[in-house]
Formats: structure tokens, C-alpha cells, sequence
């Protein structure tokens, strides 16, 4: 597992690291190097007092009784060991002693000299450093102990944050399971976060269940208009608001399509698709006519899709609906562009950030004469995010432009090869 290095795993490991760096470097310092300090500053305490001692005349055998009553022993002096260290021992006169502190390796001595001999004490008392082994130990062991428990009241975290990715990864909104019976900070994060989610799942249940009531409630009177409307006898009256039912009962479909997909309940079917046959039923939905070059320019070159082909047309009829009504000429432009399809029309530029447009019932403050309910950019997000198509939005030269990426698999396509869906 690879951690940031603003991981707070990786910073108490590197913490914990340093401490164990320092503990090691104490520990050296007490084992290797402050037992021979105390060593040296013990028998230089030795040699002190028998300095003192000499200045009241003190005799070579009274001495020697002193260091034999401070626990120290006579040893016999190796021949090498006289050869390496003679040397640096002054000779004394003739009735002089000289003393002086030898240490070889571990070992440490107090050397008497006089004119005649070399005599050789060490310490018979060993230095008890085994309590500094065992406070180093226990120091070293505690923080072992304190790091890996850490790490295992933490690591819930890890797998919380891994169900919350599989989460996003699904788009599956659910309860959090690990860490939902610890008693500790990270189980009371979790019993909160699992109330969210059931208040969410009300709030989605709630509106699925306002939505299909209102669907029903609006099915029935648009039935009994537009059979209404034809027992007109003006025809052109009867036409108009043959086309207004039609219309409502497209966007009532609408609705059923959002609230399929915001529920999972819609069966995405991705094939492949001419983009003509897309744009064409877009068009039919916006009740245009396909010949009509007056309002939508259509630039293509027998470009293939792989898309959900009613989940798509309702996707362009969104957007070119959109692109008529804000235009300043009420035209709209359709392109492919190498992968992408640009939907464009002449006007001015967006004044929010596109993301804003995309929340459900959005009404631009800066312009409150704009028509709809503010459910067009929504619907299209929706129906992009289920394919997994991105939208982007750029201005240029004086157009808006509208780009899903990446839509468009191949183009001269052969059209009676190609097509997957004959024309209704």
C-alpha cells in the first residue's frame, strides 16, 4: 500500500521511525560510550586521592592498601602489554611514583610505577550497566507496542475509506459496515455517517415516490387533452395543441427516464449508433423539422457513436433546445471534431461556472427572465454521468460551445453497414 506524504499513516510511521532512531542513538550512547566515561571518572576520583596522598608522603605499601580497600586487586601485567603501554608511562626517580590511568579496549587500570617495577591494579567491582540494557529495552519495546496499537485503532480508517471509494467507483450510496460497533471517535464518525445515509435514502425515496406520483397525476389530463384536441374542427388550432400535448407528454417521459436513472433502475443499453439518427430523433422530440437548415446546422460525416441511443437523443435535444432558446439568432450549430461532438450556438457567454447549471430546479440570478425550470443541464449531466461521458463548455469567437468528449468512435462510416437502428 502506497501512502501520501500527507498520509497520516505515513507521518506517525515516520514519526515513530524517528523516535526509534533517536531511542537506538540513546541507547549507543549508554552501552558503548557513558560506561567508559563513568569508568575513567571513577578511577580518576582513585588517582586523585592518591595524588592527595602523596603530597603527606604517603608509602608505596599504604597505597597500595588504600586501592586494595577500594576493591581494587593487583593483576599481572602481560609482557606485550608492558612492551605497548611502557612507553607512555614517565619513569620516575628513584624514590618517585608515578600513576597514571591505562584503558585497553573495555579494560581499565591504574598503573603504579616506580624506578624498579610496573605494578598493575583494575577494578575486582564490575560496573552493573545492565540497568541501563533493561531501561533501554523497555523504552524500545513501549514504543513498539505504542506504534502498532496506534496503527490498529487506526487502521478502521483505511477500510472505511476504501468502502467510501467503492462507493463513488458503484455510484451505490450505502451504510458503512467496518468500524460501526467501535466504541472510539472512529465509530461515532461512522454511526453519523450511516444517519446521513439513511437520511438521504428518505430524502431519494421521497422524491422518487413525489415524482412518479406527479408523473401519474399529469399522464391522465394530458391523455384526455390530446384526445380532446382531436375533435377540434379548426385544424390549425387542433394542431397547436396537438403539439403542446405532444410536447408535455415527451417531458413527462423525460421525468420517467431522470428518475430511472437516479433510482438504477434504467437498462443502459451502449451499441453503436449513427449520430444522424440521434440528432434526427433529437430533433423530432423538439418537434423540428430535419430538412429545416433555417435553425440547426448539422456538420457531419456519417459519424458513428457508441451510446445509449434514447438516453443520447435526449442528451442533444437538451442541449440544442438550450442553444435555440439563448441564441441571439435562435440557431444552433452541431460538429464533430476528430472524437468530440460540439454543440454551439452564437450568444453571450455563461456568466457561472458550468457546474452550476448542472443542479436539478437552477435558476441564473443574473438573468431571472431565463424560460424552463432549470431541469435541461441537469438532465443532460445525469444521462452523461451513466454513460460516462464528460461535458465541457468553452466561448470562442463569439459562440458557446458545448463538448462531450470522446463520444464519437468512427467516421465515414457506411451507412447501410453501420446502422443499428432503423428509422420510426
Amino acid at each position: 500500500m502506497m501512502w501520501r506524504s500527507n498520509s497520516i499513516f505515513f507521518q506517525i510511521t515516520t514519526l515513530f521511525l524517528f523516535a526509534f532512531i533517536s531511542c537506538l542513538v540513546f541507547a549507543l550512547f549508554f552501552t558503548k560510550i557513558q560506561p567508559s566515561i563513568e569508568s575513567i571518572r571513577q578511577y580518576n576520583v582513585i588517582v586523585n586521592a592518591i595524588g592527595k596522598m602523596r603530597q603527606f608522603n604517603v608509602s608505596l605499601s599504604e597505597i597500595r592498601s588504600f586501592l586494595e580497600e577500594e576493591s581494587f586487586h593487583e593483576v599481572s601485567a602481560r609482557q606485550e602489554w608492558l612492551d605497548k603501554y611502557a612507553a607512555s608511562i614517565p619513569s620516575p626517580t628513584m624514590s618517585g611514583l608515578n600513576i597514571n590511568i591505562i584503558q585497553d579496549g573495555n579494560d581499565i587500570f591504574i598503573v603504579l610505577r616506580t624506578s624498579q617495577n610496573i605494578i598493575v591494579y583494575q577494578d575486582s567491582v564490575s560496573v552493573k550497566w545492565s540497568k541501563y540494557h533493561i531501561a533501554i529495552f523497555i523504552c524500545i519495546m513501549t514504543l513498539i507496542i505504542v506504534y502498532i496499537t496506534l496503527m490498529r485503532r487506526l487502521k478502521p480508517l483505511n477500510k472505511i475509506k476504501n468502502e467510501i471509494t467503492e462507493m463513488a467507483r458503484s455510484n451505490i450510496f450505502k451504510k458503512l459496515v467496518y468500524g460501526a460497533k467501535n466504541r472510539d471517535e472512529i465509530g461515532e464518525l461512522v454511526r453519523e455517517f450511516n444517519r446521513c445515509v439513511t437520511k438521504l435514502d428518505s430524502l431519494s425515496q421521497s422524491r422518487t415516490l413525489f415524482l412518479r406520483s406527479i408523473m401519474h397525476e399529469l399522464k391522465t389530463p394530458i391523455t384526455k387533452g390530446r384526445i380532446s384536441a382531436e375533435m377540434l374542427l379548426d385544424e390549425k388550432q387542433k394542431a397547436r395543441l396537438i403539439d403542446v400535448f405532444d410536447r408535455l407528454n415527451t417531458l413527462i417521459n423525460e421525468f420517467a427516464k431522470i428518475e430511472e436513472l437516479s433510482s438504477k433502475n434504467y437498462c443502459l443499453k451502449k451499441v453503436d449508433i449513427l449520430l444522424t439518427e440521434v440528432v434526427n430523433e433529437a430533433m423530432r422530440m423538439l418537434m423540428i423539422d430535419p430538412s429545416n437548415q433555417n435553425i440547426i446546422t448539422f456538420i457531419h460525416n456519417n459519424d458513428l457513436i457508441k451510446a445509449d441511443f434514447n438516453l443520447f437523443a435526449l442528451i442533444i435535444k437538451n442541449l440544442l433546445d438550450n442553444a435555440i432558446k439563448y441564441s441571439v439568432d435562435s440557431k444552433a450549430v452541431i460538429e464533430v471534431k476528430h472524437h468530440d461532438l460540439l454543440i454551439k450556438n452564437m450568444g453571450n457567454p455563461l456568466t457561472l461556472d458550468i457546474t452550476q447549471y448542472f443542479k436539478p430546479y437552477f435558476k441564473n440570478v443574473k438573468n431571472p427572465t431565463s424560460q424552463g425550470f432549470g431541469l435541461g443541464m441537469y438532465i443532460v449531466k445525469t444521462s452523461l454521468d451513466a454513460q460516462n461521458f464528460e461535458l465541457k463548455y468553452k466561448y470562442e469567437d463569439g459562440y458557446n460551445i458545448f463538448i462531450i468528449k470522446d463520444c464519437v468512435i468512427e467516421s465515414f462510416c457506411d451507412i447501410e453497414s453501420k446502422s443499428k437502428y432503423l428509422k420510426r
